[in-house]
């Protein structure tokens, strides 16, 4: 048998058609969900104030964004309003 290693959790698991091992995929399609529903729900939001409201961790909705599961901004307001041209105000 095969084994490859999950890409959440780095733990070898039986190689399937999936990158993650059974527990992380179960986690990551409850997270997705809870994710994507709220971000149909509220547009215009941004990655801190999903991870804010769900509780799910930035680390796993920027993952969600890489992976282009999600389309929200990185960025929190916040930074923005802190940064001008890549270039931290004084």
């Amino acid at each position: 048998m095969a084994y490859d290693i999950c890409k959440i959790c780095g733990r070898f698991f039986p190689k399937n058609s999936r990158e993650y091992c059974k527990e992380c995929y179960e986690k990551d399609k409850q997270e997705y969900n809870i994710v994507r529903d709220y971000v149909l729900k509220h547009r215009g939001v941004n990655a801190m104030e999903v991870s804010n409201v769900t509780g799910i961790s930035i680390k796993t909705i920027y993952r969600f964004i890489d992976e282009e599961r999600i389309d929200i901004d990185k960025k929190s307001k916040i930074n923005e309003e802190e940064w001008e041209n890549g270039c931290k105000k004084l």
